[in-house]
C-alpha cells in the first residue's frame, strides 16, 4: 500500500494547494474543452471522451440518483454527466473561480443547482444528507493524516442507503508529469511528477506545491475502506488510463 513520506500535509500546504486550483481554473477548463472537442484526434483527447462516456454509464446505472452532493466539484464538467439523473445537486469546491465557470455551464439549464464554496473538511453542512456523493481527481489531494476523518465525514453526508462514485488513481500505472523540476517556474503550464506525496506545478510564472499522494492498488483502497466499514465495488477505467472509478456503500 502506498502510503507515501508526504502524507501528513500542514495546514500551509493544504492553503497553497487551494490557492493553486483558484490560480489556474480557467487554464483547466480550457484544457477540457480542448479534449470534450470531437475534432481532437489526440489520443488523450479520445481516451478523455471515451471515459466521460463510460462514466455516463455509470450514472446512468445508479439512477435515479436522488439528492447528489459533489465534493472538488471543480468547473461542473463531471456534474453534466449526472444532472440528468439527479433531483437536485450541490456543487462543493474551495475555490471561487472554479464555482464561477461551474455556475455559468449549469445555472441555466436547471435551477436546482446550488454552489457552495468550502473546504470539505470545513464546511458547515447544517445537517443535510444525500441520496449520493460524487468526487471525481480528490481522493489524492487528501493527505493520508486525513483520510479516515474523511471517509467518516461522507458517512455523516450520506443516507443509510446512499452511494459514493468516486475515481482514484491507480498505483500500479506508472505516474504521469515531468521528472526534473526547472529552478524557475515557468509561464506555461508545467506538472511534475510526485515526490514524497507532493508534486509541484508551475502556470503564470508561479509555483505551487499540491499535495499528490494516495495513489492506491484497488484491492488495497477496498481493504482500507473495509476496515472503516465501507463495501467497495471497483467499476474499471475512468477518464483517463491510470484512474479507475468505484462506489462504497456502508
Amino acid at each position: 500500500m502506498n502510503r507515501g513520506v508526504g502524507g501528513d500535509a500542514g495546514d500551509e500546504l493544504l492553503v497553497e494547494q487551494r490557492d493553486f486550483y483558484q490560480a489556474d481554473a480557467r487554464q483547466f477548463d480550457h484544457w477540457l474543452s480542448t479534449l470534450v472537442d470531437d475534432d481532437n484526434a489526440d489520443l488523450q483527447a479520445r481516451t478523455y471522451r471515451t471515459g466521460r462516456q463510460r462514466i455516463a454509464g455509470v450514472f446512468e446505472q445508479s439512477a435515479p440518483l436522488g439528492r447528489v452532493l459533489e465534493i472538488a466539484a471543480g468547473t461542473g464538467r463531471l456534474a453534466e454527466l449526472y444532472l440528468p439523473h439527479a433531483s437536485s445537486i450541490v456543487l462543493l469546491d474551495s475555490s471561487s473561480e472554479m464555482l464561477n465557470l461551474a455556475g455559468e455551464r449549469l445555472l441555466p439549464a436547471r435551477a436546482e443547482v446550488t454552489l457552495i464554496q468550502a473546504d470539505v473538511f470545513e464546511w458547515d453542512d447544517d445537517g443535510r444528507t444525500f441520496d449520493t456523493v460524487i468526487f471525481a481527481a480528490w481522493l489524492h489531494h487528501v493527505p493520508h493524516s486525513r483520510f479516515e476523518s474523511f471517509w467518516r465525514r461522507i458517512e455523516r453526508l450520506l443516507t443509510k442507503e446512499g452511494e459514493v462514485i468516486f475515481d482514484f488513481p491507480d498505483a500500479r500505472v506508472p505516474s504521469s508529469g515531468r521528472i526534473e523540476v526547472p529552478d524557475e517556474p515557468t509561464v506555461a503550464y508545467s506538472f511534475y511528477a510526485p515526490v514524497d506525496g507532493i508534486s509541484i506545478r508551475d502556470h503564470g510564472g508561479r509555483r505551487w506545491r499540491v499535495v499528490h499522494n494516495n495513489l492506491w492498488d484497488p484491492a488495497d483502497l477496498s481493504a482500507r475502506l473495509a476496515e472503516l466499514g465501507w463495501r467497495m465495488t471497483a467499476l474499471g477505467p475512468g477518464l483517463f488510463d491510470n484512474v479507475k472509478w468505484a462506489t462504497a456503500r456502508r
